[in-house]
């Protein structure tokens, strides 16, 4: 998702890239719905708006360094 999408859509206020749980799921080789269980458990940080996840470039970079 890009910036300008995520800002129009009131997502995040922020300038950080905003990606999407299919977004992860394709960077990482994984299925969507793997992804959807790490996010739940707290291993990869985002945000949820409705029924939607939104991950922060910043805070994936960051957990992905901590690992």
């Amino acid at each position: 998702m890009t910036d300008f999408m995520a800002a129009s859509h009131g997502v995040l206020n922020t300038s950080d890239t905003v990606y999407t749980v299919p977004d992860i799921a394709l960077m990482l080789g994984r299925k969507e719905c793997t992804i959807r269980k790490r996010i739940e458990k707290g291993l990869i940080p985002a945000h949820k708006m409705g029924r939607c996840w939104y991950v922060l470039k910043s805070e994936f970079i960051a957990e992905l360094r901590d690992t």
